[in-house]
C-alpha cells in the first residue's frame, strides 16, 4: 500500500446549523487542525484528529464542547458521535495516459 497513512477522528451530528464552508474553518481553527481534516458529508461532520491540540481536547473529553464553541452552539446539539478511520480512496488510472509521445 503506497501513500499517507489512515486518518483517525470522530464523527458527529449537528443539529440546529446548516454548516457552511466557513465554520469548517473556525472548527479546523479551534482544533488546531488543518481545514481539509474538517469534512461534512450528508449532514454529519467529521473531523480527524491530526494534531497535538486536537489530541489534548480529545484526552480532555472535550471536542464536543470545542465544536460547539466554533459553532456558537450548545454542546447538547451535537449527538452520535463515534470514532471513524478514514476510508482509503483507490485511484485507477492508466500510466500510459502519461507517456511523453516525442520519448520515441
Amino acid at each position: 500500500m503506497f501513500g499517507m497513512p489512515l486518518r483517525k477522528g470522530f464523527s458527529m451530528k449537528v443539529s440546529g446549523v446548516i454548516l457552511n464552508r466557513p465554520d469548517m474553518h473556525e472548527i479546523a481553527a479551534e482544533l488546531g487542525v488543518s481545514t481539509s481534516d474538517v469534512l461534512i458529508k450528508d449532514g454529519i461532520l467529521t473531523v480527524y484528529n491530526t494534531s497535538e491540540t486536537c489530541q489534548e481536547i480529545i484526552d480532555d473529553n472535550a471536542l464536543a464542547a470545542f465544536v460547539a464553541m466554533a459553532l456558537h452552539i450548545s454542546p447538547e446539539d451535537i449527538s452520535e458521535m463515534k470514532a471513524v478511520v478514514e476510508e482509503p480512496v483507490e485511484l485507477e488510472f492508466d500510466l500510459s495516459d502519461f507517456e511523453d509521445e516525442d520519448d520515441d
